[in-house]
């Protein structure tokens, strides 16, 4: 399977959608469509032949936590994607409907190119600490102000759990384990 294109994997699901009465489809962006700034081999012309099915609504997904949605929507616009706004749902807007649906006012470590999709919510007195992915802001102030929130009762909204990713030069940790060490620790 991780040797074929995802065209090659959307044909096969084409086909079998003729003899089933399959009414929507959540595609996962990141990985599946595109990494980084490149799209994955054959998914444009994938996401294009499931369009022209017009049978079938299809949505967008991701658990990408370190850039807004403008910012990835301006990315998938740029690799030749033709996917509006309204059709992508993120961890990111479930994480900001959680801390408004809660009223809970957030401690940030996330990364700084995500934090446009959390405008207008109070950080004043913070009662939650939101981690997402964001190495950069995993330093020792920012963690020590997360532990003490936490012992004083803070919520904690872990909206990346993936304890290790990979990048370019290979395989790197992850806010989850993190996430997992503050579920564990006594």
């Amino acid at each position: 399977l991780l040797n074929r294109s995802v065209g090659t994997i959307l044909k096969s699901f084409l086909l079998s959608l003729m003899s089933h009465s399959i009414k929507a489809v959540l595609v996962d962006l990141s990985g599946t469509l595109h990494i980084d700034n490149d799209q994955t081999l054959g998914a444009v012309e994938a996401l294009i032949r499931l369009r022209a099915t017009k049978k079938i609504h299809i949505k967008f997904v991701t658990n990408t936590t370190k850039e807004s949605k403008h910012f990835l929507m301006t990315r998938l616009h740029n690799i030749g994607f033709d996917i509006n706004s309204e059709e992508v749902f993120s961890s990111l807007s479930a994480a900001r409907k959680l801390l408004e649906d809660r009223k809970l006012r957030p401690f940030y470590i996330i990364d700084k190119n995500a934090l446009e999709d959390f405008e207008g919510i109070s950080q004043e007195d913070s009662n939650a600490v939101v981690i997402g992915l964001a190495p950069e802001e995993f330093n020792y102030e920012n963690m020590n102000t997360a532990m003490r929130l936490l012992h004083n009762g803070s919520s904690l909204i872990a909206i990346h759990k993936a304890r290790y990713y990979k990048r370019h030069d290979g395989l790197a940790l992850g806010p989850g384990e993190t996430e997992y060490h503050s579920n564990t620790a006594g």
